[in-house]
């Protein structure tokens, strides 16, 4: 670590790949922004995280140049945020800066007085003008001017962007009303019909990103409504040109985490957990309505590059792995013909037709690897069965994996946050029913467990971050309802009363940290003495939001509860919206899907006896596999459960069921349910 640069005290991988920079870094704390006030300087603050290939590259460029470090210490006050620390100030701070500019991303160069107010920022900037974007030492020259000679305009530029939080606080006030769910829904399809690409899936031009939010929507739309014909195809057309494209790992599992083109061949190679936990979500949905072999396998991979790549010790799951390693994007993943030809022999000429390798390449003279025809085309142009040319095409798939784990490996980041854990934790438990394979159920309950032993705070509630053997920083929304949505599935996977008390543990959690007077919408952070606003997030991008999470997490509670509030204030927090939705129905599509379910009388299917017995196994695996969207499912494993759920309010008859039976309640009617 260099002398005044202090991010090699943090835990977090993102700050301490910057311990080394000659820039005197400063962590987010008061310290560093009463150094600024002391000595009269504006602060530069840089946000980015760990795998982050354009972090690297400005880091590179700009951080580790003695020149630049040494303008930066003279004329700022420098902090570096990881933005999967601190959610909340990176929020802010993107907001303001897409107010100013059009556009966020990472890194994000955001400038501010000491008392943490932006007035000027923008993402990457070069170390010479190029791209169309003026050169780093070129905006730092210019702030340095604009601090010392305007000062006036400064203050009038930083009350003019806190404006911006307060119009977006006043906004949310006014929009409270009554909303037609159905016909909100309805809207969402057909917003997505308008940027829907028909030939390679996907929704708008390149670049092309998995929108995993809006995949479910449009198939619990197409659940609800048999006569909206037009969502189903949008999902299959997309999730199967996905599955074949170089954004999927054909040898490894899993996916990147977007398309440079709008063919889904060339993605930005980064893995992060949150996308391949909602992608897994949707492929479950999918399933449970139609068995596909491609997407099962495509499932399986997912989960299987979880357990191999992103399992730490302990249980829980890593954040991400980097798109670049030993200094080049992508180098871990392309292949070479020649390499192909070596390490498979006589079956490399199949395998060259299967992923798409040519002697040229498609990526920089290399290949990504793609499943350009289907097995079924392919074993036909062969003359095999397409049973038969799976099997050699895993055989290939296998001795390629070997190779390329011989390779110098992208860097993961291994902090476990408890959001993105609790996304990859939901679809996991369902996946152990769906796919069958209770491995994965028991994986989730692992990782589960260790977020509840490990990542709580002194008074009980959940804290965000484990890192470096510690866990620090109080939950966002996203963290507790993504795991109170975890717990959930859980139960309904398994039937462990602790995890239903769990789950209205972290609702009630959600209400006390986060809720706000003036408005039933949720803050996304506590109550924190640093922030300079409170935000009430409000899309579903990459990562869902917090208010949608927790409206899911409250409509599904609901369900199990009935004689309890949680479906009304799913409603109400969704209605916060109404207005905010009626222009943009497709920015928060969970959030509609959280409220079409909790206007929706509730449907419940009660399955008796101890999960690990056979007859109730598949009853649960059938239960999981075939019943509609939107049925909560209530595993009741004895008679000390039964009480136990019974106390909770779960409306169970006094007397306790055979093992082995069960009962599907739907529209206030019950029936014994006979799809076993």
């Amino acid at each position: 670590m260099r002398p005044h640069n202090r991010l090699g005290l943090e835990s977090s991988p993102y700050l301490r790949q910057h311990a080394d920079n000659p820039v005197h870094w400063w962590s987010w704390c008061d310290e560093a922004f009463a150094e600024a006030a002391v000595r009269k300087l504006p602060v530069f603050l840089s946000i980015g995280y760990s795998t982050c290939h354009w972090c690297h590259v400005m880091a590179h460029e700009s951080f580790e140049d003695e020149a630049t470090a040494t303008y930066l210490n003279e004329h700022f006050v420098s902090i570096k945020l990881d933005r999967e620390e601190r959610p909340d100030v990176d929020q802010i701070y993107m907001q303001a800066v897409t107010a100013l500019t059009g556009q966020g991303g990472w890194p994000l160069t955001v400038f501010l007085d000491a008392e943490r107010r932006p007035f000027h920022g923008g993402t990457y900037f070069p170390p010479e003008r190029k791209y169309g974007r003026p050169s780093f030492r070129d905006v730092l020259q210019a702030i340095t001017r604009f601090w010392r000679e305007q000062p006036a305009d400064i203050a009038e530029q930083s009350r003019r962007l806190m404006q911006v939080f307060e119009r977006e606080e006043a906004g949310l006030v006014e929009s409270a009303g009554a909303v037609d769910w159905g016909e909100c829904s309805r809207a969402i399809l057909d917003r997505h019909q308008r940027t829907f690409d028909a030939v390679h899936g996907g929704f708008g031009a390149a670049p092309k990103f998995p929108r995993p939010a809006g995949l479910q929507s449009l198939l619990h739309h197409a659940e609800r409504h048999p006569e909206a014909t037009e969502a189903m195809p949008m999902v299959r057309t997309t999730l199967g040109h996905m599955v074949a494209g170089g954004i999927h790992d054909q040898l490894g599992g899993g996916f990147m985490r977007y398309s440079t083109d709008e063919h889904w061949l060339v993605p930005h190679f980064e893995k992060m957990l949150y996308d391949n936990a909602q992608l897994l979500e949707v492929l479950l949905d999918l399933l449970r309505r139609e068995d596909d072999v491609e997407l099962r396998a495509a499932a399986t991979a997912l989960l299987t590059y979880v357990r191999r790549d992103l399992l730490l010790d302990g249980g829980a799951f890593a954040a991400a792995e980097d798109a670049d390693s030993e200094g080049h994007e992508g180098r871990f993943y392309v292949f070479r013909a020649q390499e192909l030809d070596e390490l498979l022999g006589s079956e490399s000429s199949l395998a060259k037709s299967a992923f798409g390798v040519t002697e040229s390449g498609n990526f920089e003279g290399t290949n990504i690897l793609h499943r350009p025809v289907t097995v079924e085309a392919l074993a036909r142009s062969a003359g095999v069965a397409p049973e038969a040319l799976r099997l050699r095409l895993d055989a290939a798939r296998n001795a390629l994996l070997t190779a390329r784990a011989k390779r110098v490996r992208p860097l993961r980041d291994d902090k476990v946050i408890a959001a993105w854990n609790g996304l990859m934790l939901a679809a996991m438990a369902r996946a152990g029913l769906v796919l069958d394979a209770p491995e994965w159920t028991l994986m989730a309950r692992r990782a589960a467990d260790f977020v509840t032993a490990h990542m709580r705070a002194s008074d009980g509630s959940l804290l965000r971050i484990h890192c470096a053997g510690s866990a620090r920083f109080r939950a966002s929304l996203d963290d507790r309802a993504a795991m109170g949505l975890a717990h959930l599935a859980l139960f309904t996977a398994a039937g462990a009363v602790e995890d239903l008390e769990r789950a209205i543990a972290l609702a009630e959690e959600c209400l006390r940290f986060h809720a706000s007077p003036e408005s039933a919408a949720l803050h996304f952070a506590a109550d924190e003495p640093d922030l300079i606003a409170r935000q009430k997030d409000s899309y579903d991008g990459a990562l869902p939001s917090g208010n949608s999470l927790a409206a899911l997490l409250f409509a599904r509670l609901g369900a199990v509860l009935p004689d309890t509030d949680w479906r009304a204030r799913a409603l109400s927090l969704a209605g916060a919206f109404g207005t905010w939705l009626a222009r943009a129905p497709d920015a928060m599509p969970l959030l509609v899907l959280a409220a079409v379910e909790a206007s929706e009388p509730p449907r419940t299917l009660t399955v008796h006896g101890d999960p690990a017995h056979p007859k109730v196994r598949r009853i649960l695996v059938n239960a999981h596999q075939s019943t509609t969207a939107g049925t909560i499912i209530i595993p009741v494993r004895d008679g000390v459960a039964h009480a136990a759920l019974r106390a909770l309010g779960v409306p169970l008859s006094e007397e306790i069921q055979p093992g082995g039976s069960a009962e599907l309640c739907e529209n206030f009617t019950c029936r014994r349910f006979e799809s076993f």
